[in-house]
């Protein structure tokens, strides 16, 4: 591994929730700000009904658009979130909330709250109708951020349907990647 690429890893997830917890840089006030971000799922959350609360994902920002990468531009991200519904193939889920930092290279950190949004898979393991690759959900999350106050969202891909044929009939590795936007309101 050279000094460019970094895999995410459980201890980097620890890393990642300690620097975040600790970090005392703010945001300093931009007009417009764009990242794109890899990672993986690191709690599938607690399940009541339809209701889930607490699926943590985390990772990376990277300067890859376009699909998954473990190469890093030194920032971790981190995000809690809250659905309803079931999802899988041929479904979708609502977002209901939670919260999300992004802590950048230079120490810089962003953090609010999740406001909504929805998960949406395609018809079939086949299809690509999502621009993701077959059987990649797309994504789109509304963010609120704290410190300045500012508006923000999150797009891009989930894939966590394609089986591991050695681990079947668990998905391995789920893996989330898009683009991060924040601007003001």
């Amino acid at each position: 591994m050279n000094s460019t690429t970094h895999r995410f890893t459980g201890l980097t997830a620890f890393a990642l929730i300690a620097a975040l917890l600790t970090s005392c840089g703010t945001a300093p006030v931009a007009t417009d700000l764009t990242a794109n971000f890899s990672g993986n799922e690191l709690s599938t959350g607690k399940r009541d009904g339809y209701s889930v609360t607490g699926a943590i994902f985390a990772g990376t920002d990277n300067a890859a658009g376009g699909g998954w990468t473990d190469e890093s531009a030194g920032g971790t991200w981190i995000a809690k979130i809250d659905y309803s519904g079931r999802g899988g193939i041929g479904s979708s889920v609502d977002v209901t909330g939670g919260t999300w930092q992004w802590l950048q290279a230079d120490g810089v950190v962003h953090a609010g709250t999740i406001s909504g949004g929805q998960v949406t898979w395609p018809a079939s393991l086949e299809w690509n109708t999502m621009e993701c690759g077959n059987g990649v959900a797309r994504f789109a999350i509304a963010l609120d951020l704290q410190n300045p106050a500012r508006i923000g969202n999150f797009t891009g891909c989930l894939d966590d349907m394609h089986l591991d044929p050695r681990q079947q009939p668990f998905v391995f590795p789920q893996k989330i990647w898009g683009q991060l936007h924040i601007r003001d309101e």
